[in-house]
C-alpha cells in the first residue's frame, strides 16, 4: 500500500472512531449533531454512518416529533447489542464470567465455585460451559471476542510462558486453543494484570497514572500500571517477583507451604471474620500474615512509587488486613513520603472486569476499523437476588441502590456467592432478564 493509501487509511479511521465515540456516549444523536460533536463535514459522517450501518453497528431511531418544516432530521444511533464480549477469570476455586455489550454495560454474569482439585483441561472445560450458561439467554452468535485471565506468565501471543499453578499449561498456546473452541477471537493474559486493569477502569485506581496492583489470596502476586497503562516488561513477567524467598510471598512450595502457613492451617476467611470482631488470636495471625507479605509490597511499590498501591484478591476485603498492611509498612519504611494502600473497590469481580476492558480494546479495531476509540465507562444494572424469594419479594423502594459501578458489581457478587455456596455449583444471572 502506498504512502498516500496509509496516510488515508489512517485518517479514515480517526473520523471512524470520532463518530463511534460520540454515538455511543451521547446516545441518538442526529447526523448534524454527529458532525457538530466530531467537528467533521456532514458528508463525511454521512458516509461513515452509512458504512455502520451496514455492518449494523448504527440503527435508525423513529423521529418523535414532527418539524413544522421540512423532512424530519435523520436520527442515529449505536447499536451496543450489535456484538458482546466476556472476561473470564479462570481460578483454581472459582470460574466467574462477565459479558457485556460494546457500550460497556454488563448485560449477564455466571459463577462456578470449585472445591475439589481440578486440572487444566477440566478447568477450561468448565470455563466453556460456564461461558455457555452466561450466554443461555443472548445471542451467542454475536459473542465477538473472549478474555480469559489466568494464573501464570503469558505472552502477547496468548502463549503460556509458565504457570506454577497448573504446570500443564506451561508452553501451551491457550489463545489457538481456546479460539477454536468458543469459535471466536480469544485472547489470554495473567489474571493479576487485569486486575490492575479493571481497577485502572472501574476500580479504586480510576483517577491515577501510576499504580501497583497487589493481589493476596491463596498466593500473592503483583502488577504495575506506568503512565495509564499496564506494563507487562520485555519477558511479560513486569512485578513478578514471588519466586524471591524474601519477599515472604511463598511462590516455592504453592500447595504446601503457601504464603496461608502464616494462618497456621486455619481457614483464613474464618481468621479474618474473628478479627473482624475483635478476637485477639484472629488478629494476631492477621498480623502474622501482614507481615509475612509486606516487605514484598513494600519492594515493589518503593521502585515503582506509584500513586497508590491497590490491595486487592480473595483474602482483601474489610479493613482488618488493610489496616495490618499499613501498620507494617510504616514500621519497615522510614521516609517521610509513601505510596497509599488502599482496598479493592471492585472484589473478586476485577480480573474479570479486567477482561472485558481488554477485549474490547481487542474488538475496536475489528468492528471500528480503529485502535484509539477510549474503552467504554462500564455500567452494571441494580440486580435483585436471584436466589432468594424473600430479596426479590422486597418492594423496589426497600432495595439498596449502589450509585458506584464498584459498589453494584460488590453487590451482585456478594448475592451470586451467596447462591453458590455448595461444593461445584453454578449461577447465572441475566440482569435484563
Amino acid at each position: 500500500m502506498a504512502l498516500h493509501e496509509r496516510e488515508m487509511l489512517a485518517f479514515r479511521r480517526r473520523n471512524s472512531a470520532a463518530c463511534i465515540g460520540a454515538l455511543r456516549d451521547h446516545g441518538v444523536l442526529t447526523v448534524s449533531e454527529l458532525a457538530s460533536l466530531t467537528g467533521l463535514s456532514r458528508p463525511t459522517v454521512e458516509s461513515i454512518v452509512a458504512e455502520f450501518e451496514t455492518n449494523g453497528l448504527v440503527t435508525h431511531e423513529q423521529q418523535t416529533t414532527t418539524a413544522a418544516k421540512g423532512r424530519p432530521a435523520r436520527r442515529v444511533a449505536f447499536n451496543a447489542s450489535a456484538g458482546y464480549v466476556a472476561g473470564l477469570d479462570l481460578g483454581l476455586h472459582r470460574v466467574t464470567v462477565l459479558v457485556s455489550d460494546l457500550a460497556g454495560t454488563i448485560v449477564a454474569t455466571a459463577l462456578h465455585d470449585i472445591t475439589t482439585d481440578i486440572t487444566g483441561s477440566e478447568l477450561l472445560a468448565l470455563a466453556a460451559a460456564t461461558l455457555k450458561r452466561a450466554l443461555a439467554e443472548l445471542d451467542a452468535s454475536r459473542l465477538t471476542a473472549v478474555t480469559v485471565c489466568i494464573s501464570g506468565i503469558v505472552d502477547a501471543s496468548g502463549r503460556v510462558l509458565q504457570s506454577n499453578v497448573l504446570p500443564e499449561w506451561s508452553g501451551l498456546d491457550l489463545a489457538a486453543s481456546l479460539s477454536e473452541q468458543l469459535g471466536c477471537q480469544v485472547s489470554v493474559e495473567n489474571d493479576v494484570n487485569m486486575a490492575a486493569l479493571g481497577e485502572l477502569h472501574a476500580g479504586a485506581a480510576q483517577n491515577a497514572d501510576d499504580v501497583v496492583f497487589i493481589m493476596v489470596g491463596h498466593r500473592v502476586s503483583a502488577a504495575i500500571i506506568l503512565g495509564g497503562a499496564l506494563h507487562r516488561g520485555r519477558n511479560f513477567a513486569a512485578g513478578e517477583v514471588g519466586d524471591l524467598e524474601s519477599t515472604g510471598w511463598g511462590y516455592q512450595d504453592v500447595h504446601e507451604t503457601s504464603v496461608l502457613g502464616a494462618f497456621l492451617g486455619q481457614s483464613p476467611e474464618d481468621v479474618f471474620a474473628a478479627a473482624q470482631v475483635g478476637d485477639p488470636d484472629a488478629l494476631e495471625l492477621v498480623t502474622r500474615f501482614a507481615r509475612r507479605i509486606i516487605r514484598g509490597i513494600a519492594v515493589v511499590g518503593l521502585t515503582v512509587d506509584p500513586d497508590l498501591i491497590v490491595i486487592g484478591g480473595g483474602l482483601s476485603a474489610g479493613p482488618v488486613l488493610l489496616g495490618a498492611l499499613q501498620t507494617e509498612l510504616a514500621l519497615l519504611v522510614t521516609r517521610s513520603t509513601q505510596p497509599p494502600l488502599v482496598s479493592s473497590a471492585l472484589g473478586r469481580t476485577g480480573v474479570a472486569l479486567g477482561g472485558l476492558v481488554r477485549a474490547l480494546e481487542v474488538v475496536s479495531e475489528r468492528l471500528y476499523g480503529a485502535k484509539d476509540i477510549a474503552v467504554p465507562r462500564f455500567s452494571l444494572p441494580a440486580i435483585p437476588v436471584t436466589e432468594a424469594d424473600a430479596e426479590a419479594a422486597r418492594p423496589e423502594s426497600a432495595r439498596p441502590d449502589p450509585t458506584t459501578f464498584g459498589a453494584r458489581l460488590a453487590t451482585h457478587a456478594a448475592s451470586a456467592n451467596g447462591s453458590s455456596s455448595n461444593a461445584n455449583t453454578g449461577t447465572a444471572t441475566h440482569p435484563h432478564s
